[in-house]
């Protein structure tokens, strides 16, 4: 990868984007950062990163900034939040993840990028009861945000098979820590930090039984900065490869609950997938490793969230 070249990141602005915004820029690289700021904020914006707002799925809009910058990499970030299936709003989904990838790919092949990562997601496996699920588990995305990304997928390996383009599609699993939002369905992690903090009472939907995978964002950014030193075009699922239960995630959140209170138990939510973890053994494969232990990515969120 040349050192003169830079690093588009789309959704810069963004949870784990800008992190990866943080990294790069850490490590001396040259980054450009596309967002419209429709989840991202200005104030996670590295202020070292060259900046474009805007909808990486306008294809005058985006032809103009690889025409003004020669890019080694494309790291497309760019998503919308992931709400309840009550309230998904289909063509939105379709446009935030697939439009914006087919203009990013287009844009890659005509000026001579060498790569594309895209962050996808574990909701491509929907409600699979192949578990762990592997890379190649079955597809069956239930939401329109999992059938997105796979879609999205999909015609990446078109462009790679009729284009030569390169890519790596990076499926994350339940990503947490310092930065993520706190609206929609973003997660336990950051619900229950959220309640912890505000001193309210957490809330466990149905039997507290289902099994998730979590991953702290700074091994997400690892990962993620890892992808762009391979050649060879690939799918892994990213993650820690550790089921827990949200009974057990949310025992974990007792001890930093100054004044502790039992969790609300409610009736199941309509949509949700039940259980999901994956098997990593692809990303292990390729010498990453994760570092931060679920207890310990939790007290760094909590103190995150409290401004320490």
């Amino acid at each position: 990868m040349s050192d003169h070249k830079a690093i588009l990141v789309t959704g810069g602005c963004g949870f784990i984007g800008s992190h990866i915004v943080d990294r790069l820029l850490g490590e001396g690289k040259k980054v450009v950062v596309l967002d419209d700021l429709s989840s991202g904020v200005l104030s996670n914006l590295n202020q070292k990163a060259i900046f474009y707002q805007g909808d990486v799925g306008d294809k005058i809009f985006v032809d103009k900034i690889f025409k003004q910058h020669q890019f080694s990499c494309v790291i497309h970030q760019a998503t919308r939040i992931n709400n309840n299936t009550l309230y998904e709003e289909p063509s939105y989904d379709f446009h935030c993840s697939v439009s914006s990838t087919i203009v990013l790919a287009e844009n890659c092949i005509r000026h001579n990028v060498d790569k594309l990562i895209f962050a996808s997601s574990v909701a491509v496996y929907g409600r699979t009861a192949d578990l762990p699920a592997t890379e190649d588990s079955p597809i069956l995305p239930v939401s329109p945000y999992g059938i997105s990304k796979y879609c999205a997928e999909s015609y990446l390996r078109y462009f790679s098979v009729n284009c030569g383009l390169k890519y790596q599609i990076l499926r994350y699993v339940n990503v947490y820590g310092p930065r993520q939002p706190i609206y929609g369905e973003v997660g336990e992690v950051a619900i229950y930090t959220d309640r912890t903090v505000k001193d309210e009472n957490p809330v466990i939907f149905g039997d507290g039984e289902h099994q998730r995978d979590y991953i702290y964002v700074s091994d997400i950014v690892g990962f993620t900065l890892h992808a762009i030193t391979m050649d060879k075009s690939s799918i892994f699922n990213v993650g820690r490869g550790i089921p827990v239960t949200v009974n057990e995630l949310f025992s974990l959140f007792k001890k930093y609950d100054i004044n502790y209170k039992e969790a609300v138990r409610k009736p199941e939510r309509y949509g949700k997938i039940g259980s999901l973890f994956c098997d990593i053994s692809s990303a292990l494969a390729t010498g990453w490793r994760w570092k931060v232990g679920l207890e310990e990515g939790i007290e760094k969120t909590i103190s995150a969230f409290n401004g320490k």
